[in-house]
């Protein structure tokens, strides 16, 4: 089972009490904050890097796709030689310029000690802040850092559901956890949030407030989802994206005669950069439309020249690139993607006619 795999499947309920602790409400008083009109020098400096890598790891990347999500233990969780310095070791080697971790993905794990919640790498076999560990990493070479963070939350939720609202006491958390990452790491490049459309309008714009908050030059980007970006391509934001600061493309390139810039919403103009979020793994086995996000055991990465292919289409089409690549259970990136991506450094370079 991978990434969209395991996100059909049914949850268990929710174990442990929710923290009281809980990020503050956002003052009225505070300055509106919201999507550009026109260039900013944030957006300036995020389409001027233009390449990025993310990395999905999390206890789905241990049980190969096997049980619901969120039902693992924290336990299963043990990669036995984690070295998120060769995660950005390789995105370095690759050319990228920022790097995206997966904080919490569907199954409801956290990858560093999240206060007061008890389904992190702190009730794991390797209790390493990954969230730290990537954020230093970044640092050393140079990349800027940014994080992901799924709405949608099989174990805090009690089921599985794309499109439920979430309830108060799980909103609340979601809070608290961006709150946490915000403060611990202010002025965070970059903020992905995955299937946002469960959040309300009001939650969507107080959460995006909220990092601001943080991070005041913070790109944020809210998941469209595969089908609404292979059908929009960039061209509109779906309202249940909505406010965000860039137009995303899920397994998605953007248009032949490349992307424009000037992306109306509600009948307003705003300037929307795209980006493609491109996995690099094979054809899922039950969802063959679909790439593979997670690594399983039977993971291979598409071949070099096709992710070349990709990164060439995306630079000549006004386009951001976010490349997937898949740390293993060891906690490594695999020697095959290494190689992989090595090629692809190789052809990427290579001046073309």
């Amino acid at each position: 089972m991978d990434r969209r795999e395991a996100l059909k499947m049914m949850a268990v309920p929710a174990a442990g009490a929710l923290v009281n602790q809980l990020a503050s409400p956002l003052l009225a008083a505070e300055p509106a904050v919201g999507p550009a009109t026109a260039v900013t020098p944030a957006l300036a400096t995020y389409q001027k890097l233009r390449f990025g890598c993310c990395y999905h790891f999390s206890t789905e990347t241990f049980t190969d796709g096997k049980g619901p999500a969120g039902a693992a233990p924290a336990t299963v969780y043990d990669p036995t030689h984690l070295d998120v310095r060769q995660w950005i070791q390789v995105a370095h080697g690759l050319g990228a310029k920022y790097a995206v971790l997966t904080a919490k993905f569907v199954s409801g794990f956290c990858l560093w000690p999240s206060k007061g919640y008890d389904y992190t790498v702190a009730q794991s076999r390797n209790k390493t802040d990954v969230v730290a560990a990537f954020v230093a990493a970044c640092k050393e070479f140079g990349i800027r850092p940014g994080f992901y963070y799924c709405i949608m939350d099989a174990r805090n939720e009690g089921k599985f559901d794309w499109d439920a609202p979430v309830s108060d006491k799980y909103y609340q958390l979601i809070r608290q956890q961006i709150t946490e990452l915000h403060s611990t790491y202010p002025n965070t490049f970059y903020q992905l949030f995955d299937i946002p459309w469960k959040l309300s309008p009001a939650q969507r714009w107080e959460v995006y407030r909220l990092v601001k908050s943080y991070s005041p030059d913070c790109i944020i980007v809210n998941n469209q989802g595969f089908y609404q970006s292979r059908k929009n391509q960039g061209r509109y934001c779906e309202p249940g994206s909505w406010p965000c600061d860039v137009v995303n493309g899920e397994d998605t390139l953007p248009p032949l005669v490349g992307h424009n810039d000037d992306v109306v919403y509600d009948k307003k103009d705003y300037y929307m950069p795209f980006e493609t979020w491109l996995p690099t793994g094979p054809p899922q086995q039950s969802m063959p439309w679909m790439n593979c996000w997670m690594w399983r055991t039977w993971y291979k990465p598409q071949p070099p020249e096709a992710i070349a292919e990709a990164y060439r289409f995306c630079m000549r089409g006004n386009s951001n690139l976010l490349l997937n690549m898949a740390p293993d259970n060891t906690g490594r990136i695999p020697q095959d993607q290494v190689e992989t991506f090595r090629r692809v450094a190789e052809l990427i370079r290579k001046p073309t006619c």
